[in-house]
């Protein structure tokens, strides 16, 4: 299923959705992914009811974080934190231009 936004009420399959103006999925425990595009983020349940976040990539999957999150919301909330520094980072470069720190 794909739709706009994350819906915590599924707990079994596959959930495609969309995310900062990304693609997410979610695959369930015993569940597969059979559909993916590289550059698609996805969030892989373990037997412990814990996810993994990663990146899929041409030959690999990459994992976001060394530990795995206790809900697919702690790992947005992560994802959406991550695009605030970004933004931050792009729209006031103040760090980057700053020179010799006067230490």
């Amino acid at each position: 299923m794909s739709k706009d936004g994350y819906d915590p009420s599924f707990t079994r399959g596959v959930q495609k959705f969309s995310h900062l103006g990304r693609w997410a999925t979610v695959c369930y425990w015993g569940s597969a992914l059979t559909e993916f595009h590289y550059g698609d983020r996805v969030f892989f349940q373990n037997q412990y009811r814990e996810y993994w976040l990663g990146t899929i990539e041409r030959d690999c999957f990459v994992l976001t974080c060394e530990t795995p999150f206790s809900s697919v919301i702690d790992g947005l909330a992560y994802l959406s934190a991550k695009h605030r520094m970004h933004q931050s980072g792009e729209e006031d470069d103040w760090f980057c231009d700053q020179g010799e720190l006067p230490f």
